[in-house]
């Protein structure tokens, strides 16, 4: 199917006929009683359905499952993520629709993030239920987001929960896009452990080792450690004039630790990676630039859960320390340290004889800063700054009767005290109105509020090389509107959405030309629509096909001006896996197609990205073997105006070994 789609690249028409012929033929179906959304081919997916109702879920405090979240919602199981063939979260998460996870993806030297629905720094992302972020960032390719994925090691992590839409009255700032929830691995039942070792072409290598042991009938110890290493020359960067910027070497190493008694938790990751690459800019590609960047993250929890209260302690620190070179023109460095602490604690209870969830959360963000500039020109000195903020926020969800239906209600207070900054305050309404049919469908029509508070790094602007600061930049607030359906409990499951977002004061970063001094700024206006949908056939039991499809149409609109200029993003987004499992064999044939592409400057070509990826694994008692090609064809595509390229072909043997 998706081999068609590329034929015919250049249209959207027909892609889209096909997509909803075969959506249609489902979603009009006799659901029967047949396989939930849940339900894979093989029986360690049916045991992954299983855990999910056992959690906390993202999106909704008031939901008992994800299925049930009146919002476009994903999972993705560690049993997918082992087929992937993924070197990083980002690459996982580029499976969803309308989440594009391209942006500087060619090597493991570069900072990885996402963008969904057409924002990055708008996405919130949640490492078990916490937000893990910092406050040094600005916008577009180079510091547009909040994380970096690489401080989430694939080999952590049980499963990856995405839901669509403005969620601010449930989290926050920050969830104008979306939330990504990461639910790391817990304790085994029994002791016992993994071993996985990884080698691939490019210098790829991957090794870990994770052991829980079990002390007692509620007590637990869990323990992990993961390497990983790309030691090799890869592009990253078409120059225009047919050669390339390289990454050069990346090596990072992962810890974990874990105890677990009874309704009581203890939780840390950390770690550290660095990398190198070099690099030119367009307009003097004679002078190369080498960059090293170390980073070290930190996340500690306890944690606190029965059927009514879960709270939550929790430290999470980020440290950047990134340089670059030119012999003999310029040599800089600057250096970023972020952390926050925070309690988090909610209950669930009938208020005033409804459902209910009640709750609080304080959260400390404290970020520094320090850089350095020393060119033929002279030394530049960047103006450092180490500074908090705090808020705090209580909450309330409530579920309201209407007829059939069910009105969920949520709002959110946040309230910010900032260090030479001025107090912000922000009521945060989301109202959902949702109906279950008889045959098991879920339509849904979401009106929620988001809110986004600007980064230290985009108010102060430290770099006196490129830029000013701007103490009046205000927070990105605004609406996002969904309305769909889906039947997650079909044979067939499926789901439809359509959303716009309107939002005022977007942040953006304008600089002069010449010069290249700017400003982070709040622009006039925002604005997205689009679709999207899903679907996945369970044709025979050994066979599944799912089809994903994502188009947005996003605008932004500069201060003083009538114009709507459009985003950069693809506005297409088809994705297409076609599974199997059987005994010991499993197999996954995975394609995407990015169109309808808009790259300013006309250097590069904004034709449609087509990539194909496939694996094949084979299980024997505790031992277990995959075999992974990434972009099988070894196209290369430009993604930006910038000139950064897709990641190249790449092999993946890995080997894991259960103990």
């Amino acid at each position: 199917m998706l081999i068609v789609f590329y034929k015919i690249k250049h249209s959207i028409v027909i892609p889209t006929i096909v997509f909803l012929l075969v959506f249609s033929a489902s979603a009009f179906a006799d659901t029967g009683t047949g396989v939930t959304s849940g339900d894979a081919v093989s029986e360690d997916k049916k045991e992954n359905v299983k855990e999910v109702a056992r959690v906390e879920v993202t999106g909704s405090r008031l939901a008992e499952d994800i299925r049930e979240v009146p919002a476009p919602a994903y999972v993705i199981t560690k049993e997918e993520i082992e087929m992937s063939g993924a070197r990083s979260t980002q690459e996982v998460l580029d499976r969803v629709p309308g989440v594009n996870g391209l942006r500087n993806s060619s090597a493991s030297a570069l900072d990885k993030s996402v963008v969904v629905r057409g924002l990055t720094t708008e996405v919130l992302l949640l490492v078990d239920g916490i937000p893990f972020r910092t406050s040094s960032y600005g916008t577009g390719v180079s510091m547009g987001s909040p994380f970096d994925l690489r401080t989430i090691p694939l080999e952590n992590i049980e499963r990856i929960e995405v839901v669509k839409g403005a969620s601010s009255a449930v989290y926050g700032s920050n969830a104008a896009g979306g939330v990504i929830n990461i639910i790391t691995k817990k304790g085994m039942e029994e002791s016992g452990g993994m071993l996985l070792i990884e080698g691939g072409n490019h210098g790829w290598f991957r090794g870990s080792v994770r052991g829980t042991a079990v002390l007692s009938d509620d007590v637990k110890v869990t323990v992990g450690y993961t390497k990983t290493q790309e030691t090799s020359e890869i592009n990253i960067r078409n120059k225009g004039d047919g050669t390339y910027d390289k990454a050069t070497d990346y090596r990072g190493n992962d810890f974990a630790f874990g105890i677990e008694k009874g309704s009581w938790a203890f939780s840390g990751a950390w770690g550290d990676f660095d990398s190198d690459w070099e690099n030119t800019y367009n307009n003097d590609l004679s002078t190369v630039y080498k960059n090293t960047q170390e980073n070290k993250y930190r996340r500690f929890a306890i944690t606190y859960a029965d059927e009514s209260n879960t709270s939550k302690i929790y430290y999470n620190d980020n440290e950047k320390d990134y340089s670059f070179y030119s012999d003999p023109l310029y040599i800089s460095s600057y250096d970023y340290k972020d952390s926050s602490m925070g309690l988090m604690f909610n209950r669930k209870q009938e208020i005033f004889g409804l459902t209910g969830v009640w709750g609080f959360e304080w959260r400390r963000e404290q970020s520094e800063y320090k850089g350095l500039s020393d060119s033929a020109w002279g030394e530049t000195k960047d103006t450092p700054y180490d500074l908090k903020r705090d808020g705090f926020s209580p909450y309330l969800e409530v579920s309201v009767p209407v007829g059939d239906m069910g009105l969920d209600i949520g709002l959110r207070y946040e309230h910010w005290s900032v260090d030479e900054g001025e107090t912000v305050s922000e009521l945060i309404p989301r109202l959902s109105l949702n109906w279950e049919s008889p045959s098991g469908k879920i339509w849904y029509l979401t009106a929620g509020r988001f809110f986004a508070m600007p980064s230290f790094y985009q108010i102060f602007m430290p770099d006196r090389n490129y830029g000013t600061p701007n103490p009046d930049l205000k927070p990105e607030k605004g609406w996002t509107y969904d309305i769909g359906v889906k039947d997650e409990k079909a044979s067939n499951p499926w789901s439809f959405g359509v959303f716009y977002m309107d939002m005022e004061d977007k942040i953006k970063y304008e600089s002069d030309p010449i010069t290249w001094v700017g400003q982070y700024v709040n622009l006039d206006q925002y604005r997205a629509w689009g679709i999207e949908a899903e679907i996945k056939l369970n044709f025979h039991e050994n066979w599944s096909y799912t089809q994903g499809i994502s188009w947005t149409d996003a605008e932004e609109k500069t201060a003083g001006t009538d114009n709507w200029t459009r985003s950069n993003m693809p506005r297409l987004d088809l994705s297409g896996s076609l599974n199997y499992a059987k005994g010991p064999w499993a197999g996954e044939l995975n394609a995407h197609f990015y169109g309808d592409r808009n790259i300013d400057g006309g250097v590069y070509k904004d034709d449609g990205i087509f990539l194909m990826n496939a694996s094949v694994s084979w299980k024997e008692g505790d031992h277990k073997l995959v075999l992974s090609c990434t972009n099988i064809f070894d196209r290369e595509f430009v993604l930006d105006d910038q000139g950064y390229i897709n990641p190249e072909r790449k092999f993946i043997l890995s080997w894991q070994y259960e103990f």
